[in-house]
Order: C-alpha cells, then structure tokens, then sequence
C-alpha cells in the first residue's frame, strides 16, 4: 500500500465493473438470491436504475471535493476515525461475503470431501500481499483479467447456443411487477463497489461522469445476455442449482475441450481475489491514516477479521443467508454510499469549512 501514481477513469470502472459483475454471477438460489423471480432483464434495468439513483450523493461529492473522501474530509477527530471505523467494517464485509461464498462453491461443489480451510486462509493472505501493490497495479491487473473474463465467457455462451430454447423463457411481466422492483432494489443493495468509488475517485484521471454512464450500460447489456443464455439454456432447472452459472459452464464443451466449467472457476478465483485485494487495500488504508497503524499492521488486521468472517459465513446456507439478507446488504450500502455523503453535503453547503 504505497503511494502510487493515479489511474485512468477506464481503469478505475473496469476495476469496479468486474467487481460488481462477480456479486451477480455467483448468486445462489439456495443462498437466497432471487434474481430468477420474475423478468430478469426488468429486474436489472431496475437494478441499474436504483444503482444510478442510489450513487447521485457520491457523484456530487467527488465533483464539490475531488481531492477527499468521507473521512479526510471531517476535521473532527473523533467523528473522523468513527467514519473510518464503519466504512472499514463495510469493505470487509462485502469482500467477508464474497469469499464465504467462493468456499461454500468449494465445499459444496469442487471438493466436497476435502478440508479447504487452510485454501481460504492462504487465499486471503494473498489478497494481503497484493494490495501492497497499490491501486495502479491492482487496475492493471485487472484490465488483464477483464480480457481473459470476456473471452471465456463468450466461449461458454457461444458453445451453448446450441441448447438455447425460446420455450425456456417467460415472457415478460409473466410474474407480478412488484417482484421486479424488490430484486432490483435487493441488487442496488448490494452495490458496495459505489462505496469504494468514494475512496478510488480522488486518485483518478478522466471524465469520471462519462465514465460511470458507460459502465452501468455494459452492467445492464452484460448481465441481460448472461440471464438471457442461462434462462434460455437452462430454464426452471436453473432455480434448482446452487450456483446456476457455474451449472451453465458445467455443460457448454467444444470438440476438443469440454472443460468450460474449469475456466469458469479460474475466472472466479481471480475475480475474487482482485475483489478482497481491492477491499482490503482501502480497508487497510482507512484504519493506517485514520489511526496511525503501519500498513504492514493494517493489512495483518484485515487478514485476521476476512479470514474469520469468511469461517463464520460459510458455517452453512442458513449463515450465509442470515448475513447476506437483503436488509443487512441494503443498510450497509444506503448508509456508506447515500446517507453519509449526503450529510457531508450538507453540511458544507451551509458553508462550513469543517464538519
């Protein structure tokens, strides 16, 4: 976590869109999930609407404060490291979760008989060592994983397309309205790349506000093609799968390859740990300046509590379901990405030069 040079915009919402694509993709029936309830391409236009809606407060700030985020910006010492300490415990929720949900695939798919706790650990040691890297190379490498994602996802889809049905599908508003405005409100929830936005904004170069409009669009295209294979391949069967995604790489083969499902975990792996590398590495900045800690201290920490959070999230579903309840996601995020950028704008705008 040394200083680094800024990044590119394109680089910054590359980071940020594979980030969020990897919460939508391993979503899990099982473990509550529900974006196969109703219209799926309704439920994600309502999804980006809400994302959109929901990261006005942050856009506002970064244009009034493009050198500061949240916790530089309050003078107040000890409202300051509070701040520091909720968004600290925000970032290593979400990358908690998204481990936790790697090592139920692992546990329940992969390697079922095997004891993958010690993976995890090293798993999490790794994003450590990597967000030491800092943000430039952390984008670069995920500009490359970017490329290898497209490629192998186009593989899988286009190597299905032979099972695609149109019978498959329900037609559209099948299911009642309401259905598709709650999964798209439960998927805005769980939007906290919109928070890390907040601390990565000041660091980069470009025009951000073209840059977040051409991101939510390739979130929409991109996920209303991902639904519409699975939904046309895989139909009802996809509600009975843990992880329909993975269940839709298990069966896409080409003639001389018909391990698609391989390249599917790989791409997982390394979502993830781009993700935990990049949550841990704002983590361990926000607890470093607001507390004083050596980085090395503050990356140790994050180490510590991920690694348990991700054990005690993956116990079982029920676990996993409780922590990742659409009313838990949902006030981490309202709260980290609306309501405490909104009370800073607030406050300024009655002309206070601290808050």
């Amino acid at each position: 976590m040394t200083k680094e040079a800024r990044i590119g915009s394109a680089g910054l919402f590359s980071l940020l869109f594979l980030c969020r694509m990897l919460t939508t993709v391993t979503f899990s029936p099982f473990l509550g999930d529900s974006h196969l309830e109703g219209d799926s391409i309704i439920n994600i236009l309502f999804a980006c609407i809400f994302i959109a809606v929901l990261s006005i407060p942050s856009a506002l700030f970064f244009r009034r404060f493009p050198e500061n985020n949240p916790v530089n910006l309050i003078k107040k010492t000890g409202l300051s490291k509070a701040v520091s300490l909720f968004y600290w415990l925000v970032f290593l929720f979400f990358a908690s979760v998204s481990l936790s949900r790697f090592f139920i695939f692992t546990t329940g798919i992969i390697f079922p008989e095997k004891n993958m706790n010690l993976f995890l650990v090293i798993a999490v040691a790794m994003c450590s060592y990597c967000s030491f890297f800092g943000i430039e190379a952390l984008t670069r490498g995920n500009m490359i994983l970017l490329a290898f994602t497209v490629i192998g996802v186009s593989a899988i889809l286009f190597s299905v397309t032979g099972k695609f049905s149109v019978y498959n599908l329900e037609p559209i508003f099948f299911r009642p309205f309401s259905e598709s405005v709650i999964n798209g409100l439960s998927a805005a929830g769980r939007t906290a790349e919109a928070a890390a936005f907040l601390f990565l904004a000041s660091k980069t170069n470009g025009k951000i506000g073209r840059g977040f409009f051409i991101c939510l669009a390739c979130f929409f295209v991109s996920l209303s093609v991902l639904f519409l294979f699975l939904n046309g391949v895989s139909g009802e069967f996809a509600k009975t799968q843990l992880f329909p995604f993975y269940s839709l790489a298990v069966i896409a083969q080409f003639p001389f390859f018909e391990r698609l499902d391989a390249v599917a975990t790989a791409l997982w792996i390394f979502a993830i740990l781009v993700k935990t590398s990049l949550f841990i590495y704002i983590s361990g900045n926000l607890i470093s300046d607001s507390f004083g800690l050596d980085k090395r201290i503050s990356a140790a920490v994050c180490f510590v509590i991920i690694s348990l959070l991700s054990f005690v999230f993956s116990i079982n579903t029920g676990v996993h379901r409780a922590v990742c309840s659409p009313l838990i996601t949902g006030v981490l995020t309202f709260s980290s990405v609306f309501v405490i950028p909104s009370l800073l704008l607030l406050k300024k705008g009655k002309g206070s030069d601290a808050v």
